[in-house]
């Protein structure tokens, strides 16, 4: 929720659309018009959908209407369950984490020894660019940045391991 909005309000809001639902049969849901009321909902307090978000009320309106037409007695959320679980688990699990550290790591090893003379080079030209020349030498960010990095590299490697 953003700085300017009252998260009070935020939560009355999610409420009023959650409560008249909650302990209804999946056949009284409409998934489409819920997700509908959410986006509104996110939209009224200033908050940016994301596009893939927008891409699954989509959808699920779709996958709810063929799922209906199938078997009106269908319970939309057991169906996506496994589904929403998986993506979960691979997108943004510790797995997913560790995996992107890697992957961010081995794009870091590929500079080597010249990772601090480059990452010195942004931080002066930067420094420049803003007004007066930096004075202060950036060694000591530069090498403890570098130790942050190859320490964390460490540690997922041995978690990995474990």
């Amino acid at each position: 929720v953003p700085a300017t909005q009252d998260v009070e309000e935020f939560a009355r809001a999610l409420r009023a659309v959650g409560e008249p639902i909650f302990g209804m049969d999946a056949t009284q849901i409409s998934m489409g018009r819920l997700l509908n009321h959410l986006f509104e909902v996110t939209e009224r307090f200033g908050m940016e959908t994301r596009t893939e978000l927008i891409l699954l009320q989509r959808t699920m309106v779709v996958v709810e209407g063929v799922a209906r037409s199938l078997d009106p007695r269908i319970n939309i959320w057991q169906v996506a369950k496994p589904v929403v679980e998986g993506y979960i688990r691979d997108s943004i699990g510790p797995l997913a984490v560790l995996n992107d550290l890697k992957n961010t790591l081995a794009v870091v090893a590929r500079f080597g020894p010249r990772l601090p003379g480059i990452v010195e080079q942004a931080l002066m030209k930067q420094a420049t660019a803003g007004g007066a020349p930096e004075k202060k030498s950036k060694r000591p960010l530069i090498f403890g940045a570098l130790l942050a990095i190859i320490g964390a590299g460490l540690g997922a490697a041995i978690a990995l391991n474990l």
